[in-house]
């Protein structure tokens, strides 16, 4: 049985921001699984049941745009956390309207993330999502 708070799986190609989520997640109690790219992640999703994900919106190839509106085809209770460049207001809005949960602006305070985490897993309840049995 996982002892664990709850699987996050982070979508982001900057991998100094994946190891920020996975240090900082790993050691608040939570399973980190990780995607440099929205294919990727599409497919870690599939197996590995996230309770809730951390989709970067500007990435090369599939977007996050384009990962938000496949992963709720596939999920549609899966809460998504947008994560947004400074600047991308509108964007991030584009995404709230697509159905992502919450979305949060780079620089982020890793508190405020912490926060939307909590949130997106309590209020959807601990696999409610099960991504990969669709």
């Amino acid at each position: 049985m996982d002892d664990s708070l709850g699987r996050i799986l982070v979508i982001d190609d900057d991998p100094e921001v994946v190891g920020l989520f996975t240090d900082y997640f790993s050691d608040a109690g939570y399973q980190v699984v990780t995607a440099g790219h929205g294919g990727d992640g599409l497919m870690l999703a599939a197996f590995e049941r996230p309770d809730v994900v951390l989709l970067d919106i500007r990435m090369a190839g599939l977007d996050g745009l384009e990962v938000l509106e496949e992963l709720l085809a596939q999920w549609p209770a899966l809460p998504v956390v947008m994560v947004s460049g400074a600047g991308e207001s509108e964007l991030a809005q584009q995404c709230l309207t697509r159905g992502a949960f919450d979305y949060v602006s780079k620089p982020f305070e890793l508190e405020h993330v912490h926060r939307c985490v909590a949130a997106a897993i309590g209020g959807h309840g601990r696999g409610a999502a099960e991504p990969g049995t669709a």
